[in-house]
């Protein structure tokens, strides 16, 4: 796997400093060094929120793009877009090393690489993060139950992270895709037990499986 490179927290674009020396030739007055500090509190506010808006922009457009990348296959040129980021001065987030995650999931040993890369010290995962690996060893053929397990594990216990619906939804589709409607039902049980609420798209999620449907209904709804 092409290494990602990660530049350096030095290497980021910084807002351009308005100095601004209390001499005495640069204060008239009480008055008019008042409003000249103003307006240099002002132009500072300005600059940070210009730079804000072009990380924001940089880093939306670069996730946008990796997700197209993601969709065609195109797994490389996802890479070189999410580190591309890095000549512009910008740090990844978490949505944009999501996408690569995702971007990846054809082949889960280097979805899973990634994550390790991009995730922990580096950025903070969140639910959406694991809910993409979630269904990508759901996907694999035969599901790999037991990643799914150790991905929900690290979830809980490295992250502090609790599964919502979101995950739930996740792990349902495959046993609704796979017609493993023992698994199904224990992992509603399992919802139940945790206090999760259903959400939305669960029941949208086991209609195709009348027992599914029929448990969730008797369980949670």
């Amino acid at each position: 796997m092409q290494a990602i490179q990660r530049p350096p927290l030095s290497a980021c674009a910084r807002p351009t400093r308005c100095h601004f020396a209390p001499t005495k030739a640069a204060f008239p007055s009480g008055r008019t060094g008042f409003a000249q500090l103003q307006v240099c509190r002002a132009r500072l506010q300005g600059e940070e929120q210009a730079e804000e808006d072009r990380v924001a922009s940089a880093r939306a457009e670069v996730t946008k793009r990796i997700k197209a990348l993601g969709t065609q296959g195109k797994v490389k040129d996802a890479i070189s877009a999410l580190a591309g980021l890095a000549n512009l001065g910008i740090q990844p987030d978490t949505r944009a090393a999501t996408a690569l995650v995702q971007a990846c999931t054809r082949d889960m040993e280097l979805a899973q690489s990634i994550f390790d890369e991009m995730f922990g010290e580096f950025l903070q995962p969140d639910e959406v993060t694991f809910s993409v690996l979630l269904r990508g060893y759901g996907a694999t053929t035969p599901p790999d139950w037991p990643r799914i397990d150790s991905t929900l594990t690290t979830m809980r216990v490295k992250y502090g992270i609790e599964p919502t619906a979101l995950s739930f939804n996740a792990l349902l589709e495959v046993c609704c895709r796979t017609s493993d409607i023992d698994r199904g039902q224990d992992i509603i049980d399992r919802m139940a037990a945790d206090g999760v609420e259903p959400d939305e798209f669960t029941e949208e999620v086991v209609a195709r499986r009348r027992v599914l449907r029929s448990y969730l209904r008797k369980t949670l709804l």
